[in-house]
């Protein structure tokens, strides 16, 4: 794996643990870690103690790029338009959104 360009994918982001253990793993074999790809940015707070979000802070701290397929917020703009899910399910998102979100 040495000077091996390597892309981390993951579903989510909470706290940045998982992806900070996988880079350093790669690190230690030589590989070159360059960049992060997860499904959906929840937009969420990493502590109470950090105003940034996990996924802006695992960026931050590692100083590689994350993009996320979709965010949070293009999820509840998806549910408003969408005949298909119950308002309920946009006042769930959006109630996690308000508790968790930066």
């Amino acid at each position: 794996m040495v000077n091996k360009r390597i892309l981390i994918v993951d579903d989510v982001i909470t706290a940045g643990t998982a992806i900070r253990e996988s880079f350093d793993m790669l690190k230690k074999i030589n590989a070159v870690p360059v960049g992060v790809s997860i499904a959906l940015d929840r937009a969420e707070k990493r502590s109470l103690d950090d105003p940034v979000s996990a996924v802006q802070a695992v960026a931050r701290d590692l100083e590689i790029p994350v993009i996320s397929i979709v965010s949070l917020p293009q999820l509840q703009s998806f549910l408003r338009k969408s005949p298909d899910y119950e308002d309920e399910v946009l006042a769930s998102v959006s109630d996690y959104r308000k508790q968790y979100g930066v």
